[in-house]
């Protein structure tokens, strides 16, 4: 149901990716295999969990982390392990280093990696590679992303934007010191490289982010899916992302979920039913395709006891 309503047989971009995005403990893992499942019916698809809670590894029961396991026929899965990316991160930039300053003693690479491990922004470079990784698999006609908590996710979608800034304005600087180094080795009658390896690189890292942020931002090549619960501050964050991609991003969610809705004899019991129907509609004003799935008063511990969750979705907006 949730496939066909964003009408997945017409997205013609391989792979197209699909975000589920929403506050931690929203259900965004359930939503996400919910949908790799209907998605795995129409084509080949790829599960990524980029949430270090590592729910997908329960769920699916995966051998282990960074390794695409084929959970069924036409449904892959694979959980990131950012510990692990943190540290092959750390030997390039340890290379680096070396290489620029090879007087430098010698490097203790644990404490390295445990500086760029807790370094502000880690996880979202981590995610930001991955993204341009996933892009270029044509192996998988469809790639769900279960995504990390609202913070990091958002900034991880900004990240390309900015990106481009920064490394503008290094290649600017960049270029007026090759053009000095020209210029004062022309004069003194010194041989003159022609090309420079860091403003190469800054060029090839540009054109990278420029490909990123233009792929965040098309329609036929990702969509968003927020999910929230019938509660104020999931609710509050689904409005925070949904403002994010309209005015970062220039995108709109191509689904609203609510999850964990109660049935009415329960909510009118714990006295929360008016608010719930109010959360609906709001949904339904807006102009987004949106459904409601209802709360589960059990512990889901399979792909199957999330797939039998498809009986308990109900369209909202159409």
């Amino acid at each position: 149901m949730i496939a066909d309503l964003m009408d997945a047989k017409a997205l013609k971009a391989r792979p197209h990716i699909f975000m589920v995005l929403g506050k931690g403990g929203v259900g965004k893992t359930t939503i996400s295999i919910l949908l790799s499942s209907e998605l795995s019916e129409l084509d080949e698809t790829l599960l990524i969990s980029f949430d270090q809670a590592k729910h997908i590894v329960k769920y699916l029961g995966l051998p282990k982390t960074m390794a695409i396991v084929k959970v069924r026929e036409g449904l892959y899965a694979s959980q990131l392990d950012v510990d692990e990316l943190a540290r092959k991160i750390t030997m390039k930039y340890v290379d680096i280093l070396r290489e620029i300053l090879p007087s430098l003693p010698v490097l203790n690479l644990e404490d390295v990696v445990d500086v760029v491990k807790y370094s502000p922004g880690v996880e979202e470079e981590i995610f930001t590679r991955s993204l341009l990784e996933l892009y270029e698999d044509r192996r998988f006609k469809y790639i769900v992303i279960d995504t990390p908590p609202t913070g990091v996710a958002l900034r991880t979608l900004v990240l390309p934007r900015l990106y481009e800034v920064w490394i503008e304005n290094l290649i600017k600087l960049r270029e007026r010191i090759v053009s000095l180094r020209y210029v004062i080795a022309r004069t003194l009658g010194r041989k003159v490289e022609l090309e420079d390896p860091a403003l190469l690189r800054l060029y090839e890292l540009k054109e990278s982010y420029l490909k990123l942020a233009k792929l965040l931002s098309d329609p036929q090549a990702t969509s968003y899916v927020v999910v929230a619960n019938p509660e104020p501050l999931p609710l509050y964050e689904m409005r925070e992302v949904i403002a994010t991609l309209e005015k970062r991003l220039n995108v709109k969610p191509r689904l609203l979920v609510l999850n964990k809705a109660l049935p009415d004899y329960v909510a009118r019991e714990l006295g929360v039913l008016e608010f719930q129907e109010s959360v609906v509609e709001e949904l339904k004003s807006m102009e987004y395709k949106s459904v409601m799935l209802e709360y589960v008063n059990k512990q889901l511990s399979s792909l199957s006891d999330v797939v039998e969750l498809r009986k308990l979705v109900s369209v909202i907006r159409g």
